[in-house]
């Protein structure tokens, strides 16, 4: 996401005119928590679940496809649901639930409803966890804890949905295990025909086997882009052609290059195995 000069607001009760980096804390293939007072971005498209919390209770706007704009403190974005964003300013939490994520059928029966206004209050317990992140004095456990309690709730006030198909999940274990399978692979291995896999994945999961398999690359990009590798490395052990491509892709997802993201100037990451990485922030 792009970022804009600010420093944080006077109101939040941290230090005036301190210009905080963004934080990022990594919680392992199934979400991530992204903090920032900088975070505005173009139409994008992803393929996680997002829920979008001010810390301070103050509105971001989201703007829509049709025009639309919503104007809110708090968020739910279905996966895979175009949207922009724009949050200069506002001390603002980004919790992505990724598709490895046991409730991510949730958010993803959500899709057709679109960006979904939160009520901000029911989060009003966390207020304190909430400043830990946006300051980076939490924990990644820390982190953990707040991304677990923040999912919860808002399952609490979704509407139910049904249960993902059981085939849909082994075909989905299968393609964490071996990514590099063809679509006509993984239909022999599972005795299934293209078509009705297809249809099948698709229903539980919200997106097509191709854009999934591509989600697996995205997520190959999580694993190292948090190393010393170059962004070369980084490109060819996610599975790009090339650099250009990567960085184009990365892009189109993030609204903005991963050169940019992974600057420790611009961002701090928290990870399993470490206090704080300065390396290769997101």
């Amino acid at each position: 996401m792009a970022r804009s000069d600010s420093s944080f607001p006077s109101d939040t009760g941290l230090p005036v005119g301190q210009d905080l980096l963004d934080n990022s804390y990594v919680l392992g293939h199934h979400g991530f928590i992204y903090t920032s007072v900088h975070l505005a971005s173009g139409s994008t498209v992803r393929h996680p679940a997002v829920v979008l919390l001010s810390m301070d209770g103050r509105p971001f706007r989201i703007p829509m496809p049709d025009g639309r704009v919503l104007e809110a403190p708090a968020a739910m974005v279905p996966p895979r649901v175009e949207r922009g964003l724009d949050a200069v300013g506002v001390p603002l939490l980004s919790l992505n639930i990724m598709p490895a994520h046991g409730a991510y059928h949730v958010f993803r029966a959500m899709q057709h409803g679109g960006v979904r206004e939160l009520d901000r209050h029911l989060f009003n317990d966390l207020n304190d966890s909430f400043a830990a992140l946006v300051e980076g004095r939490a924990s990644i456990v820390e982190a953990e804890l707040v991304f677990s309690r923040v999912v919860t709730e808002v399952q609490r006030v979704l509407p139910p949905a049904p249960a993902p198909d059981p085939r849909a999940l082994a075909l989905i274990r299968m393609l964490d295990a071996h990514p590099e399978l063809s679509l006509d692979a993984l239909a022999r291995k599972l005795g299934y025909s293209h078509q009705v896999m297809s249809r099948m994945f698709s229903s539980a999961v919200g997106m097509s086997l191709r854009d999934y398999q591509n989600w697996l690359k995205q997520r190959r990009v999580y694993d190292v882009l948090y190393t010393r590798r170059s962004l070369t490395q980084v490109a060819y052990i996610a599975g790009f052609a090339d650099s250009p491509q990567f960085t184009r892709t990365f892009q189109r997802w993030y609204g903005v290059t991963p050169s940019t993201a992974r600057d420790p100037k611009n961002v701090r990451v928290f990870i399993h195995g470490g206090s704080n990485q300065r390396a290769a922030p997101t």
